[in-house]
């Protein structure tokens, strides 16, 4: 996937969206360049690998770029588990074109 994304030239835009099975958590700590400090729940080490993909391809998870209800950052829910798994992520030059990112629930 890394080999993919950089031969993508810079002028167009990537936008990488999708269930990425971990968790990235709320904290940024160790990960500011790319998690803007605005996630959910705990970083667990699929996070960690989803953070550090971000960083080698200098791109930014757009979901911890803006303050957030809880309800608006869950993306999977089953009983008393909420978590979000689902990430929207881009280059950091594409960061300022992401005017918001939020979970719409339809239930």
């Amino acid at each position: 996937m890394l080999h993919l994304v950089s031969c993508i030239p810079q002028n167009e835009m990537v936008v990488l969206a999708g269930n990425m099975n971990g968790h990235v958590g709320s904290s940024n700590v160790g990960y500011d360049r790319m998690h803007g400090g605005f996630g959910y729940g705990d970083r667990n080490t699929d996070g960690s690998s989803i953070s550090e993909f971000a960083d080698w391809l200098n791109s930014v998870i757009c979901n911890t770029l803006f303050m957030k209800q809880k309800s608006q950052l869950v993306t999977y829910a089953a009983g008393p588990v909420k978590s979000t798994v689902d990430y929207i992520i881009v280059r950091q030059e594409d960061k300022a074109k992401v005017c918001n990112v939020k979970v719409i629930n339809i239930n």
